[in-house]
Formats: structure tokens, sequence, C-alpha cells
């Protein structure tokens, strides 16, 4: 396990440490930073992915703070935002702990849950009627634009989510001004996705006749690179980002989350969204047109032969980071 620990000292973002991210590429590549995630069609089936994003849940609310030891203690209310929520699975999990340590109800924990996608909002929204979950507003909001006033929230939770913000500056500042002073935040980024190779070999002849092979991630940067404006596989830079923005008692480390698929149709239903942006990223359109119906045949064959049609494993690491307001 890598890890990094800086507790900042000084003027905020000036840490010898800690200088501006020379890994951060332009944040004007809205249309697969920012347009991509907010197609509904996009988010309907990455919703698919809390299959994978569920295990990692729990170390982020813990390493934010919220561990259900500490949510079984609350005595007095605390507010958490879930930002970037997508389809609702950091603030599910809270609601289960309130539900397990029958804190549910109190009005101990406040949550708002916010998202960009208006699809995504309305599908969190449904959630919250149909499972009943207490204390919990929906909020449609851009992390660079937040509506709600300074010194808000407790807690700031972003899970899986800032390596695809297309202003991460502005977002992490609006996310420190929101924050109460001592209050902390917890983010989750991709580390290594164990899903390149197995689609990279699958695809490694495939293309339009007579043409090369249709261009692929060929290793895991490739992938987590396709939409992140900055390094954010990496916890040194996942840190000193949360150092710009002027936090402090920062931390950041990477953990390991395999994943288990029972066969190669799952793994293809779980990563059709990542599928989906490969193909949007790195195709050209007469490749979209000829072969993007032919893609997921072609990988559920490669796993068959590979794996045997069994319940499979591939590699998955997160880098997780947190910081704390420094109190005036």
């Amino acid at each position: 396990m890598a890890s990094y620990t800086h507790s900042g000292q000084g003027t905020p973002g000036q840490s010898k440490l800690f200088l501006n991210p020379a890994a951060l590429s332009p944040a004007g590549d809205r249309a697969n930073h920012t347009t991509f995630w907010r197609n509904p069609k996009v988010g309907n089936i990455y919703r698919n992915t809390e299959y994978i994003t569920a295990p990692i849940t729990q170390p982020l609310l813990d390493y934010c703070g919220l561990t259900e030891d500490n949510i079984a203690s609350l005595t007095e209310p605390i507010e958490v935002l879930d930002m970037c929520c997508g389809a609702g699975v950091v603030s599910a999990r809270i609601q289960e702990m309130l539900k397990t340590t029958g804190q549910g109800g109190k009005g101990l924990v406040r949550l708002t849950c916010s998202d960009s996608s208006g699809g995504q909002i309305g599908h969190v929204r449904g959630r919250v009627r149909k499972d009943g979950w207490t204390d919990a507003t929906v909020v449609q909001a851009d992390i660079a634009s937040l509506p709600f006033e300074s010194d808000s929230f407790d807690y700031i939770v972003v899970g899986m989510a800032l390596m695809v913000v297309a202003e991460p500056y502005a977002g992490l500042a609006e996310l420190c001004r929101v924050l109460k002073p001592g209050g902390r935040i917890a983010s989750s980024t991709w580390a290594t996705e164990g899903w390149v190779s197995d689609t990279r070999d699958a695809v490694a002849n495939f293309g339009i006749p007579g043409q090369q092979p249709v261009p692929w991630p060929q290793k895991s940067c490739h992938l987590t690179g396709l939409w992140s404006p900055g390094a954010w596989d990496d916890p040194y830079f996942a840190a000193a980002m949360y150092n710009a923005s002027g936090l402090t008692e920062i931390k950041s480390e990477i953990i390991a989350k395999p994943i288990t698929f029972r066969d190669p149709e799952q793994f293809c239903t779980i990563f059709e969204a990542l599928l989906t942006g490969t193909v949007e990223r790195y195709w050209s359109r007469e490749q979209k047109e000829k072969l993007r119906h032919k893609l997921k045949p072609a990988i559920v064959e490669y796993l068959g032969k590979r794996y045997g049609g069994g319940p499979f494993e591939i590699e998955r690491s997160i880098v997780l980071v947190r910081g704390t307001k420094a109190k005036d």
C-alpha cells in the first residue's frame, strides 16, 4: 500500500512540497470532461458500475471520518454533502449506517446529495422516495459553482468523480468554501483499472479490413486519463491538489479492491460506460459506425475463452485522499 501524509503549515497552497501540479492539463475539454458524463444515456448505463463502486464506498466514508461508530455516537447534528453523487452509492451507504445504528430519522445526519446531471439527480430522488431515506435533500448543482452558503458542511464526500471534473481547481475551491472550519473532505479516484488488459487483448486485432486495428487503452493510465484533467491516479497529485485549494492535514493512499465477475456478460454490462467512453474518445466516425456493434461480442468471446466462461477476478485499486479546512 502506498501512502503519503502531509500536515499543512504556513500559508495554505504554498508548501514547498506541493507546488501546483505540473501534470494538470487545461480544463477546456468539456466535450469529454463534462458533456459526456451529463448525457442521460451515459448516466443510465453508468449506474451499472455500482457493482464496482459500492465495495470502495465504506473505505471512503471511513477515510472521511464517517465511520459507523462515529455515527452511532452522534449527539449533535452534522451536515454531510455527497458531491457528484451520481446514482447515490455513497448516500445509500450512509442511509444503511443510519438504520444499522438506529440513528435514522433523528436529524443527526443531514444529508445533501448533489450532482450536475439531471438524470442522475432524478434517479437519486427516486431512491429517496422508494428506499425511505431520512433527512436527505437532493440538489442539482455544478461542483464549480455551488449554490450553498459558505461554511455549511461538516463533511464532504466525493466518490469516484474528481478525476472527471473539468475544472478541478474551481471545484475544490468551492468544496473548501462550503466546508466548515475544522470540517473534512475526502474523495476517491481510480488508480489501476485491471479492466484494461482484458479488453486490450480482446481487441488487439479488431478493425476495419485493410486498416490498422482500432486504438484502445494499452495500460491503465490510458484509460484513467481519458477524461482526467490531471493525474488523479497518483496519490501525490491528489494530495497536491487538495493543498492547492487551501486544505490542511492532508493524507492520501492507494487501496486495492479486486472485483469478481460471474461471467463475461456481467463484465461488459458493468463496464458499458467505460467501453462507450473509450469508443467515443478514441475511434473515428467510420470505426464507430462499422465496429461499435461488434465490440461487446468480441470481448465476451475473448473472456469466455480466457476464463472458461466462469467467474473471474480483475485487479482494481483506488486513490483515497482527505483534507481538513483550517479553523479561523
